[in-house]
């Protein structure tokens, strides 16, 4: 979610007037106005620190920048998104690595002016800030490289039935200068009271879990190196599907408030079923021919739009073609909480019939309303 201007009235922030505080090397002065009390030193220790160009100044810790904004970890405000035009000058208090549009990395305690990047400890340093691609913690410095969030769905019905169901999403990131390692858990489970004979009856239950290791080549072109999936859900005769693969992958735009990717690439499939007919194979592999995309759009500054599609090409007796698709809304609460509005649908275009030949639905549809906490 994007910093908003209600920021400017914390007692982390600063607006520029008469007084002067000593700067970095390399950097201008900031002036902060003397009812201020803020104290930025000549070489950051406790903090990260961001002046924007409206005169406010950030404390906190740098997530990481990638594709012109910054990721900000305030301990008043939770994790914020600043735009990389906004910022005039930023500066860390750990080691940093940076990477740059000719593949160059560089490592330091880094400073980031209007028009160029330098760092604290390597003063003969002076970067054309044009030509930054990425910033994200060193693996030489004392800050967690991951960063992630977790989020919970549930809903209870009672009276003359009873329903409980519950959806549990974890997400873990970690970002270096030059790639992104990104894990991923869905876990989706429901239960129903009978009418009849009073006992609870699971109603569904599936767990899917993605892994991937991302390479960046240049501001366009991605590599993921490799890719897998497990996924199961007896309710679609899936016992255990593991998919591994790699892709390529092409970032058609990349604006402050919006982004959209699409990949592509081969993998393969092995599937074992639940329960098979009589005479069919209990379980299958497949090559695979994978095919995805992301979008993401800022609505506002509290409200985020995701939609996330991707489809597996495989073999009849693996279903045809598989479809995952996610999409919904963040809305930013407080701090680091969200609710999550979202809608998870699941089709399969040739299901696998069971042993009574009977074929499960084609599609499962999910709605969500969940409490989303981000670390």
């Amino acid at each position: 979610m994007k910093l908003k201007s209600k920021l400017s009235s914390a007692i982390l922030f600063a607006t520029m007037a008469s007084t002067t505080l000593p700067c970095l090397a390399n950097a201008e002065e900031i002036s902060v106005a003397p009812e201020w009390p803020i104290n930025v030193p000549t070489v950051p220790k406790e903090f990260d620190w961001i002046l924007l160009k409206n005169g406010e100044l950030v404390a906190g810790d740098i997530i990481s920048m990638y594709q012109d904004e910054v990721e900000f970890d305030s301990d008043e405000f939770g994790i914020v998104t600043i735009k990389m035009k906004d910022i005039a000058q930023l500066r860390s208090k750990d080691v940093m690595s940076i990477r740059l549009d000719n593949d160059e990395i560089h490592e330091g305690q880094l400073i980031v002016t209007e028009d160029k990047v330098s760092f604290i400890d390597r003063p003969e340093v002076s970067i054309p800030r044009s030509t930054l691609l990425t910033v994200a913690a060193s693996e030489h410095s004392d800050e967690s490289l991951w960063d992630g969030n977790i989020s919970l769905g549930m809903n209870f019905k009672s009276g003359n039935s009873e329903r409980f169901d519950y959806t549990l999403q974890a997400n873990a990131r970690r970002m270096t200068s030059t790639s992104r390692t990104m894990l991923n858990y869905t876990g989706i489970f429901a239960e129903v009271e009978d009418p009849d004979t009073g006992e609870t009856v699971k109603t569904e239950e599936n767990h899917r879990f993605n892994a991937s290791y991302d390479w960046y080549y240049s501001r366009e072109y991605f590599f993921r190196l490799p890719s897998f999936e497990y996924y199961t859900n007896e309710f679609t005769n899936i016992e255990h599907q593991v998919t591994l693969g790699v892709a390529a992958g092409y970032i058609i735009y990349d604006e402050p408030d919006s982004k959209w990717d699409v990949y592509a690439g081969p993998s393969v499939q092995y599937t074992t079923f639940e329960q098979v007919a009589v005479d069919e194979k209990e379980d299958d592999t497949t090559p695979v021919l994978i095919i995805g995309t992301n979008y993401e759009r800022d609505i506002t500054d509290d409200i985020e739009y995701v939609f996330q599609y991707n489809a597996k090409f495989v073999s009849e007796e693996s279903g045809s073609v598989i479809h995952h698709l996610e999409t919904g809304i963040d809305i930013e609460v407080v701090k680091d909480f969200d609710i999550e509005l979202k809608a998870i649908i699941d089709r399969v275009e040739d299901p696998i019939p069971d042993e009574n030949n009977v074929l499960p639905e084609n599609d499962d549809i999910l709605l969500i309303v969940g409490l989303e906490y981000s670390f």
